[in-house]
């Protein structure tokens, strides 16, 4: 019986370690990929303002200088949104990924538990005899 117990708690910490693991993974690549979307908008700030000095440095009249302005701000506004949106998709697969393996854990956890009740029912009841 004591056995039986041993066994069923090695599984069950097994399991919760690779648990910690893929929740871990979950994490890095999500923090990867938002790193990188970050780098990839500071990129396009960085860009959109050496544009807007060359526009100024170009520009023949008011007009001319501000529509230029007007044209990097709604490229760099649209760039902006994509790069949420973007990072609004990453943050909710690693929510669902993380779900998912916070859901199998819970059924692992379930049938654990149900297992080692078992395995103490039959002890008393075998004690009890």
């Amino acid at each position: 019986m004591q056995n039986q117990m041993f066994d069923d708690y090695n599984e069950m910490a097994q399991g919760a370690f690779e648990a910690m693991r893929k929740l871990g993974e979950i994490n890095m690549r999500a923090s990867e990929r938002l790193f990188q979307q970050q780098m990839d908008l500071t990129n396009t700030m960085l860009s959109t303002s050496a544009k807007g000095m060359e526009g100024m440095t170009k520009a023949k009249g008011y007009q001319e200088l501000v529509t230029t302005q007007a044209k990097l701000a709604q490229d760099y506004g649209q760039e902006y949104l994509k790069n949420y949106r973007d990072a609004v998709e990453v943050l909710t697969e690693a929510r669902d990924a993380a779900a998912e393996v916070v859901d199998q854990q819970m059924q692992v956890a379930s049938k654990n538990m149900q297992a080692t009740g078992e395995t103490i029912k039959k002890a008393a009841a075998k004690a009890a005899a």
